[in-house]
């Protein structure tokens, strides 16, 4: 489902938001299977990232690099709260 604004748009988000969501493998020593991004530069954080995915880079893999700060993509490195925890994944701050 969609939210749009009251001219019948899609609504706005702030311009810094974003999600990003890791799929990993458990038993395979959390092989990363997929990454899920929408925020700014998608194009280009999920390109850089896929490299990674496609030679078989695991959670730690990622947990082990440096991001680039300050931006979006240097989130996948930092990332810790899983769905099964039932912890809120929302951020506020960088």
């Amino acid at each position: 489902m969609v939210n749009h604004d009251e001219h019948g748009g899609v609504a706005h988000r702030e311009d810094n938001s974003c999600m990003m969501k890791i799929i990993c493998h458990i038993p395979d020593k959390e092989r990363v299977v997929g990454i899920h991004y929408v925020g700014p530069n998608a194009g280009e954080v999920i390109q850089g990232l896929a490299v990674a995915v496609k030679m078989g880079c695991t959670k730690q893999d990622l947990d082990d690099t440096v991001g680039i700060h300050p931006t979006v993509a240097e989130e996948c490195t930092t990332i810790s709260i899983t769905k099964r925890s039932g912890l809120s994944p929302f951020k506020t701050g960088c």
